[in-house]
């Protein structure tokens, strides 16, 4: 496929590698790291199909990591396809010649995946905290652009937490969403989960999991995967807070963290939690803590087009659109092998959930 570039095996590299190159390459964030990959082996029916490039004719240097799984969907129609959350992201010392000449090896190692497991589609998501992005002064094109057919951007919110003092921040928000936390304020307490405290927060956090997967009648994650982020995932990498109603927990959040960025990540919460603003107390506890450890942007999580039939997914929407972030891009996008058999597994499982 190329004299230089070799594809080599997620497995095939030190995660202390992966993860120095993750930390250098200004395509990569959270997503992309060695921690995040694994975590999400333990997602049902999630097979790791990630690689990494190397240079031959460079001292075997590293150019290129590609997060990327193989999700197995068979029910009545085969519509399993594959998913990149992160997409390609590269060294940053590649001349133009060379890197076109590695976009064309890897898109090519992209279409012989999706040939050898009989899969339609990939699905590609690109980080908004990306250096490559956030770090943006003017509006780019989606840089997914080399690898998909589709493009199927939305949009996600940021706030900037250096550019605003806490007063301003909270006078950002909407007036319901000042009005809940100015009255859970008096009766709720925001603390971070210290090391003694983990395993038994652990059993808290993965009870409201299940209790609000049957809320909103999703299938739950399993412990395992939580597990993983409680004990494995590198404290450095992540945050997690409870909040308190007369000392029982009910909400427990996760933060993403990387090169001094944070996102919005998991959530567990009470039905009580949702009726008296613990989630948007949390919210506002979390957003003064990151100011203070001095972090510069805060994501608050996709968005999702008022056209959306999914009322959770709009409830969701209303969340974090209280907060007043500025509205930015979230790349994403697909490749796809055949339009037609796109369209008609697309007809498909219209029709059978009609059924």
């Amino acid at each position: 496929m190329s004299d230089y570039f070799v594809i080599k095996k997620f497995d095939e590299c030190l995660p202390r590698i992966w993860d120095d190159f993750c930390l250098n390459s200004k395509d990569a964030w959270l997503w992309h790291t060695s921690h995040s990959i694994v975590a999400k082996t333990f997602w049902e029916n999630h097979f790791n199909y990630s690689f990494f490039v190397i240079d031959e004719s460079n001292k075997n240097k590293i150019v290129a990591i590609f997060p990327i799984f193989l999700i197995r969907r068979r029910k009545i129609v085969d519509y399993s396809s594959f998913d990149s959350l992160g997409g390609p992201a590269f060294c940053n010392s590649l001349n133009g010649k060379k890197f076109y000449k590695l976009i064309k090896f890897i898109n090519k190692y992209l279409i012989y995946l999706l040939k050898s497991h009989n899969v339609n589609q990939l699905e590609i998501l690109k980080s908004t905290l990306a250096d490559s992005i956030i770090n943006q002064s003017k509006i780019i094109p989606n840089p997914l652009g080399l690898f998909i057919s589709n493009d199927l951007s939305s949009f996600t919110w940021i706030k900037n937490l250096k550019k605003e003092s806490n007063k301003k921040i909270f006078r950002s928000f909407d007036y319901n969403t000042r009005n809940l936390i100015q009255k859970s304020e008096k009766t709720l307490k925001f603390s971070e989960v210290k090391k003694k405290e983990i395993s038994k927060t652990l059993d808290i956090f993965y009870l409201l999991h299940l209790e609000m997967a049957q809320r909103k009648k999703i299938k739950p994650k399993k412990k395992a995967y939580f597990e993983y982020i409680f004990f494995k995932f590198p404290e450095k990498k992540r945050k997690i807070f409870v909040v308190r109603n007369q000392s029982k927990i009910i909400s427990i959040s996760i933060f993403g963290i990387f090169k001094n960025n944070a996102i919005y990540w998991i959530n567990a919460s009470s039905n009580n939690a949702l009726k008296i603003g613990g989630n948007h107390f949390l919210m506002w506890e979390s957003l003064k803590y990151f100011k203070k450890m001095r972090f510069q942007f805060f994501e608050f999580g996709e968005g999702f087009f008022e056209n959306n039939t999914n009322h959770e997914l709009l409830n969701l929407n209303h969340f974090k659109k209280s907060f007043g972030g500025e509205k930015y891009p979230l790349f994403r996008g697909k490749k796809t092998i055949s339009i037609f058999k796109d369209m008609s597994i697309s007809f498909l499982r219209f029709i059978f959930k009609k059924i």
